[in-house]
Order: structure tokens, then C-alpha cells, then sequence
């Protein structure tokens, strides 16, 4: 017999199949796990970096240390270049030195002196009306913004005048209604001319005298939108409230609650302490080395090793017959309000090695540094690409190529050392308003306090002095798109020409005695902008074209 083709195919027993089953998983899991482990090990690499922010941003502060060593400070201004400005920049990065004393000779002044208050920036806190303190909400050493609630007065003046001011609507409403029944009258006859102008004259005196009611209640604190709100409801309110005229830490407070206070009398004293003044004796033979704009290293028992960088902004023109010396007046930023009020601290002033222990100074060639207004700058590599520090520093005199830094960096901190000039553009381009807020300074230093200053041969330098008779020159041609350089000088010590302001550009600042003040701007737009002393009584005019 023929055998038969089978068509079926042959079965697979049952048990090959489950090993099948198993090493195809086992194979899937093998094949997994090495992905995963792959993967992992390249994202190791990032693992703990900080998320980088947006090229071109500009922040107020660096807040963490970078992984490469860099190690913020209290108001660094953190600036990143983009990409395509950075491969064009060419910058040169060096690290701090420390130099030997031979290369930065001894000769510093040397004396003792007390950390103060800058009395410039305290504000005292009066009542505008007498009562009961009802709640006090700040506490000695307190930090407050400007606006905030300090403290409640129940003011029984306060209701008295919120009465007067509605009592004065209902009575200039009548007025109003008289005036207008005169006029008819006279229209027609009935009434004389003089009544008329009786009437007139009547309502016109009420219209002031509920204007200068109205402007009585704002100075109690009141709103337009309160006063508004009172005006329909008919409701008075007894309670002041205190808010805080400006930012600051609590330095004094006289006040508590159930405490009955007048109209004038302290409450609080709100103290800017991000500048702090230290104030020491300076010896007659030590006049000639000593001037206004020296460059001074602050140093004390409580931060050894820590040098505090300022310069002189006063000297008294008085000498003490006792002891033979006039005080000298040193400004000095204080980063996290490490220097206290009341600390004896050590001065130097000049080029020293003192500043250091007499060993060594720490030094960066003249090419990093830059000038934003009275401040002195340096650029510090955070190790991240493209991203820089800017940095507030007090430096000395050039000696050798090199410029001693007194405080602000250390040995061993990467500074931008070329190129430094295009980082300060892009910080001005991000944030313009740090040329109205830098500190009054005097922006010509003599050659014994500061390096010069490289100033743009474009740039529009004006001065102007203020006298007795008002701003000189009191008109300033510039033109339009060209930075502009203009220094104040106050000549006169009494008066309402202690701050200038060009409101126009946002620009205030203060303007001590006999000390110059730099105020740098683009004018951006054409026209005649006026700038004025503070209660804007003397004006000048700047004539932009």
C-alpha cells in the first residue's frame, strides 16, 4: 500500500512550549535592565546641576555656590551672555592675586573708629495727629517695606476733622443753591449786583475751606477713594494708621499699646543698614594723605580675615583742641548687616599691606575694572558658560599695571579681565536704573584715592554748580542717543538744593556738600526736560536735539 501525505502539522508538546515561554521573558527582562542601566549612566552626568536660566536674563542675585567653586556674595547681579555674543566676546578670565607688599608698598594711615547709622537714610516716624496707641505691629530690629502698617492710633482729631469735612459738603451745598437762586433773581431783576457778588464771594470761600479740609484728611492718611466712600455713607472712623515711610530695619521704637502720644512725637526710627557709616579720628599729620574719595579697608575683631572696603565721603573742617584730630566719615556697604552699630572697627586708608595681615594685597590688572556711576566693578566667572557676577569693590590706587582690591574678591576668585567693558553694557541694557541708584560718590578721584577712569570719548560730560542763585549752567544742550555724563556740585550749605531731580528720566539723587555727584543717562527722546532741586524751586532745563 502507498502511504498518504499528511497534511496536519506535527503538534509541539506542551512542555516545550513553557521553556520556549520562560527564556523569551527572561530575554525581554535582560534586554530592559540594560536600557535602563545605559540611560542612567548618561544622565549621571547632569545629575545636581543647577537649571540654568534664561540667556539674557538679568537677576537681582546669585543665590546658590556653583559647582565649579564660585561662591556668591549678598548682591551680586548675575548676567548671562547669549550664545552667539559669547563666541564673539573673546574674554579673558584670570584668577585674584595676592601681591607681595614690594609691588604694593606700605603707606597707609591707620586709625580707630566706630560703626554708625547712615543718618542720611533714617527716617523718623511722627504721628500727623494725637491719641491712644490701640496696636503696635513692629518690633526693634524688624525689617519693613515701605507702606507697611506699624502701628493704630485711636485719634479723637482724626473723627473731628472726617465731621468737619462732611458738615463743610452739606454747608457749600447750600452755599451753591443760594448762589444759584441770586443769579436768577438778578437775571430778572430782583435781586441787586451786590448780593450777587456777596453770594458769589460766600460760595467761593467755601469751596477753599472744604478743599483745605479734604487736603487735611489725605494728610491723615486718607484716600481719595475713602474720602469718596465717606462722602455717600456719612461714616467717620477714629483709627490712624502709621505705615512705615520708607524700607528699612526698626532702629528705635517709643511707643506701646494703650500709650497716649501727640502729634509730633517719634514713634519709630527706620534705618537703611545696606550703607553704614564708620566714623574715626583722623591726626593732623596724617591731613595731606587723607581726602575725601581715599579708599579705605575696614577690618575687625569679629570677622578676622574679612576685609570691608568703603571710602572717605567727609572730613570735619574742625580740629579737636584736645585731642588734635578731626573726624573723618567713612561709607561703606555693609552685605547682610555683618558690621552692627556700635562696633569698633580698624581704618586704613591708601595702598597698604596692613590691609592683609602686612603680608600681601589682593590685585587685578586695570583692565577689569569698570565704573556704573560712583561704583566701582569687577566681573566674576561663576564656572558656568556664559554667566558672570557682578560685583561691587572697593579699589586703591595703580600701581605696577595692577589696582589693589580692598574688598569685595579674593585670592583666587576668576575675574573677567578683558572684556569686562561689554559686560557692563549688557548690565546697564538690562537693568538702566543702577546709574540712578549708585551711591554718591565723588566720580574724580585725586591720584593717591582711586585708579582713572576711562570714559568714552563719546560720552556728553557736563558740570553744573549749584549756588545761591540756582543751577550754573541752567540750560544743558545734549544730543539724543549719546550717553550723557553729567556731575553736580553743591556750593551752597543751606537751602532746598540738597537732591536734584530729573523726573523725566527717573533719575533722584541726593547732593551732599561740596561733593560731586555723578548722573549718567542715554536721553532717549527729544524736547526740553526739566531737572530741579528737591521742592522744586531751582530748575535748570536740558535741551535735547
Amino acid at each position: 500500500m502507498e502511504h498518504q501525505p499528511n497534511n496536519q502539522q506535527t503538534s509541539v508538546p506542551p512542555n516545550r512550549k513553557r521553556r520556549i515561554a520562560v527564556v523569551a521573558l527572561l530575554l525581554v527582562a535582560v534586554a530592559a535592565t540594560a536600557f535602563f542601566l545605559l540611560r542612567g549612566s548618561r544622565g549621571n552626568s547632569f545629575a545636581g546641576r543647577p537649571v540654568p536660566e534664561p540667556s539674557g536674563e538679568f537677576s537681582r542675585s546669585v543665590s546658590n555656590a556653583d559647582s565649579h567653586g564660585f561662591t556668591p556674595q549678598p548682591g551680586d547681579l548675575l548676567i548671562e551672555i547669549q550664545p552667539d555674543k559669547l563666541a564673539n566676546a573673546q574674554f579673558r578670565i584670570e584668577a585674584v592675586v595676592a601681591q607681595p607688599s614690594a609691588i604694593m608698598p606700605d603707606n597707609a594711615v591707620r586709625t580707630t573708629g566706630t560703626v554708625e547709622a547712615n543718618a542720611y537714610k533714617e527716617t523718623p516716624v511722627l504721628p500727623i495727629a494725637g491719641g491712644i496707641v490701640r496696636e503696635v505691629g513692629a518690633q526693634l530690629g524688624d525689617k519693613v517695606a515701605r507702606g507697611q502698617k506699624l502701628a493704630v492710633i485711636f485719634s479723637t482729631e482724626f473723627s473731628e476733622a472726617q465731621a468737619g469735612y462732611l458738615k463743610m459738603q452739606a454747608e457749600i451745598e447750600r452755599h451753591h443753591h443760594h448762589y444759584q437762586r441770586i443769579e436768577k433773581l438778578v437775571e430778572i431783576g430782583a435781586a441787586s449786583r451786590e448780593e450777587f457778588e456777596q453770594a458769589a464771594a460766600e460760595y467761593k470761600m467755601e469751596q477753599a475751606n472744604l478743599s483745605a479740609m479734604r487736603q487735611r484728611l489725605l494728610l491723615f492718611g486718607m484716600t481719595a477713594k475713602q474720602l469718596e466712600e465717606m462722602s455717600k455713607t456719612g461714616q467717620v472712623s477714629s483709627l490712624i494708621t502709621v505705615e512705615a515711610p520708607a524700607q528699612g530695619t526698626i532702629l528705635s521704637r517709643t511707643v506701646n499699646a494703650g500709650e497716649v502720644v501727640m502729634m509730633g512725637k517719634e514713634m519709630f526710627r527706620i534705618g537703611d543698614l545696606s550703607r553704614v557709616w564708620v566714623i574715626g579720628q583722623l591726626y593732623e599729620k596724617d591731613f595731606a594723605a587723607v581726602r575725601v574719595g581715599t579708599a579705605a579697608a575696614i577690618t575687625t575683631a569679629a570677622y578676622p580675615g574679612r576685609n570691608f572696603g568703603g571710602r572717605v565721603s567727609y572730613i570735619d573742617p574742625r580740629v579737636d583742641a584736645q585731642t588734635r584730630t578731626s573726624q573723618v566719615r567713612v561709607e561703606v556697604a555693609n552685605p547682610a548687616e555683618m558690621l552692627r552699630l556700635g562696633m569698633f572697627v580698624d581704618l586704613s586708608f591708601g595702598n597698604s599691606s596692613a590691609t592683609t595681615g602686612g603680608q600681601s594685597v589682593v590685585a587685578v590688572p586695570r583692565t577689569a575694572l569698570q565704573f556704573i556711576g560712583g561704583k566701582q566693578v569687577l566681573y566674576i566667572a561663576t564656572g558656568k558658560p556664559g554667566a558672570f557676577a557682578q560685583r561691587d569693590v572697593t579699589a586703591g590706587q595703580e600701581m605696577n599695571g595692577l589696582i589693589p582690591i580692598y574688598g569685595g574678591v579674593a585670592a583666587g576668585d576668576s575675574v573677567v579681565t578683558e572684556g569686562s567693558f561689554l559686560l557692563r553694557a549688557e548690565s546697564l541694557k538690562l537693568n538702566p536704573a543702577q546709574l540712578a541708584q549708585a551711591a554718591s560718590m565723588p566720580s574724580v578721584q585725586s591720584p593717591q584715592s582711586a585708579p582713572t577712569q576711562t570714559i568714552n570719548p563719546k560720552t556728553q560730560t557736563v558740570s553744573v554748580v549749584l549756588n545761591e542763585k540756582g543751577f550754573s549752567p541752567g540750560g544743558i544742550k545734549l544730543r539724543k542717543d549719546v550717553p550723557a555724563r553729567l556731575t553736580f556740585t553743591r556750593k551752597v550749605e543751606s537751602g532746598c538744593g540738597t537732591e536734584v531731580l530729573i523726573t523725566d528720566y527717573g533719575i533722584r539723587r541726593e547732593l551732599p556738600f561740596n561733593q560731586p555727584v555723578t548722573i549718567e543717562f542715554t536721553p532717549n527722546k527729544t524736547g526740553e526736560f526739566k531737572f530741579a532741586c528737591g521742592m522744586d524751586m531751582l530748575k535748570g532745563k536740558l535741551i535735547v536735539r
